[in-house]
């Protein structure tokens, strides 16, 4: 007994030495990032993807709407598309204000059932988007 007690303290040892995993970064909100932090929840956090697009403005280019991931980490939500990205906070009730490094803005809802309704606008044009729930963090 006392052998095995003594082979196992050393790989006790090199067990509690051994690198710990990272966690992944948090996301930091940007300056321009609408909302607060003091106001927000995490019940709406998760990786929102099946982006629907329906450009409510004619005449407008397409925004790639497409290439836009939408995540919400500890309240902050976070739109990251190809050249812009927006951010901002979700409120308790679900309410998601996102502002871009630009100036464009995002108003929308996200339901008891993950999804996030809402309109993007830029200086000319108007997007009704919508996206759904795919993976809860």
């Amino acid at each position: 007994m006392k052998q095995l007690f003594l082979l196992g303290m050393p790989l006790l040892a090199i067990s509690a030495c051994a690198p710990q995993p990272v966690p992944p970064p948090a996301a930091v909100a940007a300056p321009y990032a609408v909302g607060s932090a003091a106001n927000t929840t995490t019940a709406f956090d998760g990786n929102y993807g099946a982006v629907t697009v329906r450009q409510v403005s004619p005449g407008c280019a397409d925004p790639r709407f497409a290439d836009v991931q939408l995540t919400i980490h500890n309240g902050l939500a976070q739109a990251q598309g190809p050249t812009l990205t927006f951010q901002g906070y979700v409120t308790p009730q679900g309410a998601l204000a996102m502002q871009s490094q630009l100036g464009q803005k995002f108003q929308g809802q996200i339901s008891p059932n993950f999804v996030v309704t809402g309109r993007a606008q830029g200086p000319n044009c108007v997007w009704d988007v919508t996206w759904n729930r795919v993976r809860a963090l």
